[in-house]
């Protein structure tokens, strides 16, 4: 009994040994080497004599951390797949998705979000974003199922692979309204008359309406809505002396002092801007979705500018007054009547990118955590089936939508859009006016 314990630490010692496989204390081999050693099962005659005691051969070593008593030479002899050659450590299996073969480091998208192979854990793994995208499949499908909600939904090539955090910042561009804002001074009609029940100024001002603009992937919605509206109502107040297109670029590029170009911009700061300092037309200075460096002095003209005017007593950039805010729904209409479109800013969620036609109304499909501010121009109203609604130009180019247009609920602010709408004088040149 004395000389138990000792044999206890010999035998530990000797099976330790066996763990590394290999070493200079060990008896030489081989061992499952032999031919006919490896077997398969459990097999107790596959073993051999080592240093006191018996080590094994059989499949038996496979089980987790059942490699106790295994031969030195097992692995590499009855496993040699999972043994790395000698001095080489074994490379991870790559990442793979759809038959192909990804190595450590390499990327691939999955819808708008990027996946990476990565290596840890002693394994490659794929890592991929999980954000919101912009076009979902989910919204479509529940939007075109109930025709109840009254539009329809599409996919958009034009939003693929694009996340919805930054749609709300490239497609929109408006920043939230200050408070100050929603004390602008207001216009009050007061107008006892019948309104139509259709207007639309592109037809009762056939040829003086501009087009629906495309703001690129460029948070610009400010500058394209107020360029817009301006030229619109240039044409009408000068009955089409000037019947102008002003470039958005202006305010991109020049109106800089608060702004951040094309990721976003404050309407109250671009109005001022277009007040104070006027804007040029698209010939002069295109459009380009993208803030270049101004060309024009801050107090020149457009002969200093070296535009040409559509006047012969034209020489001032083309400026307006201050604006005024519209708050009731008859007065919104007698202003667009009257003097053309005006600008109204909207609450965006995913819902709306997805708009085809109809008339929107923002239900709870999609993201609903998400949103952002866009500055649209109302160009007139309607009504279909009984159901009132705002017809409105966007800037997201005529592929979207109703030809670039959308039909929003009227007389409910549906997603804000009745919170802020504005209204402005132009100054037409003198000769315009008689």
């Amino acid at each position: 009994m004395a000389y138990t314990l000792p044999i206890s630490i010999l035998l530990c010692g000797v099976i330790g040994l066996s763990l590394a496989y290999s070493g200079p204390d060990l008896p030489p081999g081989p061992y499952c080497g032999r031919t006919n050693e490896c077997c398969k099962n459990r097999e107790d005659r596959c073993s051999h004599y080592i240093l006191g005691t018996m080590c094994y051969c059989d499949e038996f070593c496979d089980r987790p951390n059942g490699r106790d008593d295994c031969c030195p030479d097992y692995q590499p002899v009855c496993d040699p797949q999972s043994t790395p050659p000698p001095g080489e450590i074994k490379k991870p299996d790559p990442c793979r998705h759809g038959g192909r073969i990804y190595r450590t480091g390499d990327t691939r998208k999955e819808g708008c979000n990027t996946c990476e192979c990565v290596f840890e854990y002693e394994q490659n793994n794929w890592q991929c974003s999980r954000d919101p995208c912009i076009i979902d499949d989910d919204v479509i499908s529940y939007v075109n199922r109930d025709y109840r909600l009254g539009w329809r939904a599409s996919n958009y090539s034009q939003f693929y692979n694009k996340k919805l955090k930054d749609g709300l910042i490239f497609k929109l561009g408006t920043f939230k309204l200050s408070q100050e804002l929603y004390h602008l001074g207001a216009v009050n009609y007061d107008k006892d008359i019948d309104y139509p029940r259709q207007f639309d100024s592109r037809q009762n001002w056939a040829n003086f309406i501009t087009p629906v603009v495309d703001q690129g992937w460029c948070g610009s919605d400010w500058a394209v809505s107020l360029a817009t509206i301006i030229s619109d109502r240039f044409a009408i107040q000068s009955k089409g002396a000037e019947r102008v297109r002003l470039s958005p670029q202006t305010l991109l590029s020049c109106n800089v002092r608060r702004q951040q170009g094309c990721k976003g911009g404050h309407i109250d700061t671009a109005w001022r801007f277009a007040s104070v300092h006027g804007m040029v037309d698209e010939d002069c200075y295109p459009y380009k979705a993208r803030v270049t460096t101004c060309p024009f002095r801050a107090e020149g003209n457009l002969l200093s500018d070296g535009c040409r005017p559509l006047v012969a007593d034209r020489q001032d950039r083309y400026k307006v007054g201050p604006p005024s805010r519209l708050v009731k729904e008859q007065d919104v209409m007698y202003d667009i009547m009257v003097s053309g479109p005006i600008q109204a800013v909207m609450t965006v969620y995913q819902d709306f990118f997805h708009y085809s036609g109809g008339i929107y109304r923002h239900f709870m499909f999609g993201d609903q955590q998400m949103k952002g501010y866009h500055s649209v121009r109302i160009v007139g109203w309607g009504e279909q089936n009984g159901d009132k609604y705002w017809l409105v130009a966007n800037s997201w180019g005529p592929e979207w939508g109703e030809n670039g247009y959308f039909r929003i609920a009227r007389g409910v602010n549906e997603s804000g859009i009745e919170s802020f709408m504005v209204s402005v004088l132009c100054d037409v040149t003198e000769s315009s006016m008689k």
